[in-house]
């Protein structure tokens, strides 16, 4: 028995602001951001590809030249595949491309269900073990790293200066300015553990 798709019961308003790759019965491609009337929008200036016979709270329906309709990743998340990397907070992506958000974590290795997941947000507590045979995997959101020159606050607000693709702390606090600190890749460990950074304002370097 086939598994039944990710937008299978959800309305167009469900299924809005997803990044998805549609494939045609003709072999064409298309790949964008849906919205609740059940298009994708290929412009600033309204121009749209209907992708569902349905709009706004009606159950979503591809329309009949629609072969698959399939959840891209969001290029902010990094990709889990082992089950036993995945920690509170990440995404359960299921077989069927139904995602979850993931609330707790049993290390057991003899158990058949590893992560409790929110079954549905708008029920506040209500959650359930997920079998781990419907793992996928997960996803996880990158941390924000500096990625162009200039000033940067890391999570406690201190200054970072990036440079020709390299990165020093500048001043910690208010007033503990120092230019003779390292320098460090974006993606070392002491970048990764201050991260997120966000870019400096000039208020607030």
């Amino acid at each position: 028995m086939s598994e039944k798709p990710f937008w299978e019961g959800k309305t167009c308003e469900e299924m809005a602001n997803l990044h998805v790759k549609v494939t045609y019965v003709a072999g064409a491609v298309l790949t964008g951001i849906t919205d609740c009337s059940g298009h994708i929008r290929l412009s600033r200036n309204g121009s749209i590809v209907p992708i569902s016979a349905n709009r706004g709270a009606e159950r979503f329906v591809p329309y009949r030249d629609i072969e698959s309709i399939e959840l891209l990743d969001d290029p902010e998340y990094e990709r889990i595949d082992d089950i036993h990397d995945v920690c509170k907070g990440d995404i359960f992506v299921a077989t069927n491309g139904n995602r979850f958000s993931v609330v707790a974590v049993d290390d057991d290795d003899e158990t058949d269900c590893t992560l409790v997941v929110m079954v549905q947000a708008e029920i506040p507590d209500f959650h359930d073990w997920m079998f781990n045979s419907n793992f996928a995997y997960a996803l996880r959101r990158k941390p924000k790293l500096p990625d162009h020159d200039g000033l940067w606050l890391d999570k406690d607000d201190n200054t970072w200066t990036m440079r020709d693709g390299s990165v020093q702390m500048t001043c910690v606090g208010a007033d503990d300015w120092c230019f003779t600190r390292a320098w460090f890749s974006p993606d070392s460990v002491q970048v990764l553990n201050a991260a997120p950074f966000r870019p400096a304002k000039v208020v607030e370097a």
